[in-house]
């Protein structure tokens, strides 16, 4: 098998001769202020792909047709709250006219009232024979 030969070399370096490189590096020349020039904007719109171009009109267009569906749907829903109290208001009325018309029917069919129109007109009525309307 191949062995490993190890070599020792001495380093013996003369601190005279380290001093003179560090100095020599310590010394660093002035570089000039790097000065940012802001992109134009049509410089911006350059560096943004066109699959980002399309996706943010994409983004956009559909934005914008959400915001035309929600106002579709709320000017929806207001015309049917407006239909439906229209109903109720006029559910309301027949109501009222039926109670009314109710009322009527039971004045107009009490026994007192038949017997006062019975004998005006000559008429004997007898309490047996008088009956209420149901209908």
């Amino acid at each position: 098998m191949a062995e490993l030969k190890v070599h020792e070399i001495p380093y013996d370096i003369e601190e005279e001769a380290i001093q003179p490189v560090a100095s020599e590096h310590s010394h660093t020349p002035e570089r000039p202020e790097v000065v940012v020039v802001p992109l134009s904007p049509s410089r911006k719109l350059n560096r943004i792909s066109k699959m980002e171009k399309w996706l943010t009109l994409v983004l956009i267009a559909a934005l914008i047709g959400l915001g035309l569906v929600m106002i579709n749907l709320r000017t929806t829903i207001s015309k049917v709250e407006q239909d439906i109290s229209i109903i109720q208001d006029g559910v309301t009325k027949n109501e009222a006219e039926i109670l009314q018309l109710e009322q009527e029917k039971s004045e107009l069919s009490k026994s007192e009232r038949i017997r006062e129109i019975a004998e005006e007109k000559g008429l004997t009525i007898t309490s047996d024979n008088l009956r209420k309307v149901k209908k």
